[in-house]
């Protein structure tokens, strides 16, 4: 008994590692469609820091006005140059 149970975890080993199977043995391939899987988290990930960095910049900046607003000053708004 152990030896089949042993055979049978080694070819299963064999077919997830994409090692070639002997002959007769049904192999498993990986559909076509998954390669992309990768590509797509990256740009999630992309997308997501891009986000975060502006979220991080406005209340950086909104954290100054309150700042200055605070200290008693008249003059926090940012002034429209028109560049």
């Amino acid at each position: 008994m152990p030896g089949r149970i042993t055979d049978e975890l080694k070819r299963i080993t064999r077919q997830q590692g994409g090692v070639e199977t002997p002959a007769g043995a049904p192999s498993v391939r990986e559909p076509p469609g998954r390669r992309h899987g990768p590509i797509i988290a990256l740009a999630v990930v992309v997308l997501l820091v891009g986000a975060g960095w502006l979220l991080v910049d406005r209340l950086m900046n909104m954290s100054r006005t309150q700042d200055c607003i605070m200290s008693g000053r008249k003059n926090c708004a940012p002034l429209d140059t028109g560049h």
